[in-house]
């Protein structure tokens, strides 16, 4: 896969000019080599603002990232199905550029953008995503979120293609006494029938895979233990490629989930999570 450079700006939400506070609702970012250009912003969960900015009258917010996201909306090009597309032309990819540039340039206003960033991308809709968490989710605060994050997003838009995900929901799989939060489970007439949970285990150090590893494995056998477990658990995993003790380490975790009864796959075996998510 060929590396792009991309440009990319974090747009901030600042109601007060006087006080230069502000709170970051999302990311734009561009690719010059090919005018790709796309947008992620945080439009359902508004507490982070509100908590904030209590004495915000919350519609000023709403109103104003209406408005923005029209005019974001005309800088991107879609094809029939939704999908954001590069631009074909020279001429248009530099006309693209112009305007991302003068989208993101300082000005005066209750929604600005920070200065210009570049990153190097294989794929620019996935560093969108990856931009989002972590300028907006602020998932770097913890590796391990902040992965699989990344992983559950692009699950969903697997199901998604599949025409599977109106079947999993999160759900809290448990009791009063012991829970856990899943990402993707089937529900059948009030019991939990299959769940998908993505694991992160490509870490920098063996001890941490053990350390995140050994807490699913604890988990899987408590909520089995108390009959709470899913009838079908699905471990996709993303293991480390390189270094024998690091893969050594996920190797031992998945084996030990292997035992609990629950099925394990990488997370790249697209055609063995279908298998597992198909409902009959």
């Amino acid at each position: 896969m060929n590396e792009l450079v991309c440009n990319f700006a974090v747009a901030r939400f600042l109601p007060y000019r006087e006080t230069a506070e502000f709170v970051n609702l999302g990311v734009v970012i561009s690719c010059p080599q090919t005018g790709y250009f796309d947008f992620l912003f945080e439009t359902r969960k508004h507490k982070r603002v509100t908590d904030f900015f209590p004495e915000l009258d919350l519609e000023v917010l709403k109103t104003g990232m209406r408005a923005l996201h029209l005019e974001l909306g005309r800088l991107r090009m879609e094809d029939k199905s939704g999908r954001v597309t590069p631009l074909l032309f020279n001429d248009a990819i530099k006309e693209g550029q112009q305007s991302f540039r003068e989208l993101v340039r300082v000005r005066e206003s209750m929604f600005c953008f920070g200065e210009i960033g570049t990153t190097i991308a294989g794929d620019p809709g996935e560093k969108l995503k990856q931009l989002f968490a972590y300028y907006v989710k602020r998932q770097f605060a913890q590796d391990r979120e902040y992965q699989e994050i990344i992983m559950r997003d692009q699950l969903a838009d697997f199901l998604r293609r599949q025409r599977l995900a109106h079947f999993y929901h999160p759900r809290v799989v448990g009791d009063e006494d012991y829970h856990v939060a899943l990402p993707f489970v089937y529900e059948r007439e009030g019991r939990a029938m299959k769940a998908i949970k993505p694991l992160h285990l490509d870490k920098k150090e063996p001890t941490e895979i053990y350390r995140h590893g050994d807490s699913w494995i604890s988990t899987t056998r408590r909520l089995r233990k108390a009959n709470k477990l899913p009838e079908k658990f699905l471990f996709t995993v993303k293991s480390p490629k390189t270094d024998a003790k690091r893969m050594t380490a996920a190797k031992a975790v998945c084996e030990e989930l292997g035992k609990l009864e629950v099925f394990v796959t990488p997370f790249g075996e697209q055609i063995h999570i279908l298998d597992f998510a198909r409902i009959n």
